[in-house]
């Protein structure tokens, strides 16, 4: 049913959400927990939706605690007011081999998305338990479906997707594509961002990010904050007021994933990388929303830099957010913990041990994902054992993945990508965005590469 289908629309099913997200903000809105739960008693949804309206507004709105320990500004200029000057810093980066790390990366991002993409929203324990019945563990290629009814009825597998974002109607196992990438918001949002640069220049606005998604996105292939922000955009509710109003998943991870191609399009200066997502990610996200975005950005556009280690380009990267965010401060943790020589294996279960990836709201959250992703970073060189741990880490499955399959392509090249991740499909992005539908990758790679500034 359609109404079903309807998800992050109706402001009665955002109130605990937005109850939660405001406290993680560190506003105050305790009183506000017992009006919560008598207005989602009300039966009559019209009157739940109204009274559900009111309320986050005002949750929305509260004061911040004058105790809270975290300085998180919103505005481009207040950020830029809490950084050092060796944010804006540039890279001498490879320009001999600029096309190969291009096609790296375009490849890994879009290859490692389709390898998460069947068990996104399993926990971690389905998904290893999973494999482990069905004889794909260790992982080491696409995950398929079974036909073994017993294992079906254990893990509740289905072949029909009838609550897909976007109209791919089967579950996209590896047996289900039939040679060709799936449509998918994670390479969606790359291709429109191709789009926003190509029609708007580098000097592109937020009002032009949010024209060109009224213009080429279906609403119902946008998620979480981005269904919001298109919500609030056509109520004429301009950015970046779009993302905050009935929005609360301003902080989920839906704008990290869009932060890729202006790394790809900023090699080696990840200052402009950083600016670049600040613009995008502020149509539908704030805060450790946005610092996400800018900080992936920028990690991606130092990829493209010969002679830094995985830690230096970390901590480069972490230069251009807010040094006493909640983001920055969790990701220095993971780094602390590498350097004091823990185990993949158990930053990953201490990530599960604070965030509980069977609630919603922590599942799509942008802190634990991005701890998840800068750990399979720092342990891992290469890029199969990259992606696959992050696919088996759980929590955003294909989200990860591509993230870190990206970054692992930019570095490595494709030269460093075992063929067996491409070689069986036919080598076109299918998307969303109108008239992107379809693109070849070594085409996104050349219109990607002829955007760089020169």
């Amino acid at each position: 049913m359609l109404r079903d289908k309807m998800l992050w629309i109706f402001p009665s099913d955002m109130l605990r959400d937005e109850y939660r997200q405001c406290v993680d903000e560190g506003r105050l809105v305790e009183e506000y927990a017992p009006e919560i739960e008598k207005i989602l008693a009300i039966e009559e949804e019209d009157s739940r939706n109204a009274q559900a309206k009111r309320l986050l507004l005002q949750m929305e709105q509260a004061p911040i605690k004058e105790d809270f320990e975290y300085l998180e500004p919103v505005s481009y200029e207040e950020i830029q007011r809490c950084l050092s000057e060796e944010a804006k810093q540039n890279y001498p980066y490879d320009t001999d081999h600029l096309k190969d790390h291009v096609l790296g990366a375009v490849y890994g991002r879009i290859t490692a998305c389709v390898l998460g993409i069947p068990v996104e929203g399993w926990p971690r324990k389905k998904i290893r338990e999973y494999l482990e019945a069905t004889g794909q563990m260790p992982l080491a290629y696409y995950i398929s479906s079974t036909k073994d009814d017993a294992v079906r009825e254990r893990f509740d597998l289905r072949e029909e997707d009838a609550m897909t974002s976007y109209d791919r109607q089967k579950v996209e196992w590896y047996d289900n594509l039939n040679g060709q990438f799936p449509n998918d918001d994670d390479i969606n949002y790359t291709v429109i961002a191709l789009k926003i640069l190509e029609r708007y220049g580098r000097d592109f606005t937020m009002e032009d990010v949010a024209e060109a998604w009224l213009l080429g996105i279906p609403a119902f292939h946008a998620c979480t904050a981005e269904r919001a922000a298109i919500r609030n955009l056509m109520n004429g509710v301009l950015p970046p007021k779009s993302a905050v109003e009935c929005n609360p998943y301003r902080e989920w991870i839906g704008a990290q994933i869009r932060g890729d191609f202006f790394g790809y399009v900023n090699p080696g200066h990840p200052f402009e990388a950083a600016e670049m997502a600040y613009r995008d990610a502020s149509v539908s996200h704030t805060k450790n929303g946005v610092y996400g975005e800018m900080f992936i950005a920028a990690l991606i556009s130092l990829c493209f830099v010969p002679d830094m280690t995985m830690m230096e380009r970390i901590h480069t990267a972490l230069q251009q957010i807010p040094p006493k965010s909640r983001l920055k401060e969790s990701l220095d943790e993971v780094c602390r913990w590498y350097e004091q020589g823990w185990t993949f294996d158990t930053m990953a279960e201490t990530v599960h041990q604070r965030y509980h990836e069977e609630e919603m709201f922590d599942w799509c959250l942008t802190i634990p994902n991005a701890m998840l992703v800068v750990a399979c970073l720092l342990c891992y060189d290469n890029f199969d054992d990259a992606v696959t741990a992050a696919v088996l880490s759980g929590f955003d499955t294909d989200c990860n993945g591509a993230t870190v399959g990206s970054i692992m392509g930019a570095i490595h090249g494709l030269k460093g990508i075992d063929p067996k991740w491409y070689e069986a499909f036919d080598g076109i992005a299918r998307t969303s965005v109108h008239g992107y539908h379809e693109i070849p990758l070594q085409e996104l790679a050349e219109r990607t590469i002829s955007l760089i500034k020169e």
